[in-house]
């Protein structure tokens, strides 16, 4: 009895201690840029941590088509992580749980989607039909 729930409780934490965490920049160096541009390989249950570095930025699931202005809250499926100021040496931090292995494009919806045409974006697991070179093709000229 005592080691079936041993078992069931080390096997509760596995999940967890196998999802990865990828860390991207917002901002780095006064920049309007993520960076990393894209991730790939990210599974329902990895997280994206999105560390603020300069100016007022959001996160934004948008559509790979029409990525700018990112709708305000993403879209279904995607997430949003508002907005975060980074001034002098406060740089917050939002974490983004994924929900699925699917693909989300990416943007920053400051200015009216300003920021997003000025190539502000982001792709996790992009395909080789839809690149994140074409979407970040598509913001610029959105």
């Amino acid at each position: 009895m005592r080691f079936t729930s041993i078992a069931a409780a080390a096997l509760a934490v596995v999940p967890s201690a196998l999802a990865a965490n990828f860390a991207v920049n917002v901002g780095q160096g006064n920049t309007f840029a993520f960076s990393p541009t894209s991730i790939t390989g990210a599974v329902a249950g990895d997280t994206i941590t999105f560390t603020f570095m300069s100016r007022n930025h959001s996160a934004t699931t948008t559509t790979f088509t029409t990525p700018c202005p990112p709708p305000d809250g993403g879209v279904a499926g995607g997430f949003d992580t508002g907005f975060h100021s980074a001034t002098g040496t406060d740089q917050p931090q939002a974490v983004v749980t994924l929900t699925s292995a699917d693909t989300h494009w990416v943007a920053c919806r400051q200015a009216a989607g300003g920021h997003c045409r000025m190539g502000m974006t982001f792709a996790v697991n992009p395909t080789a039909s839809q690149t994140y070179a074409q979407f970040l093709a598509n913001a610029r000229a959105s």
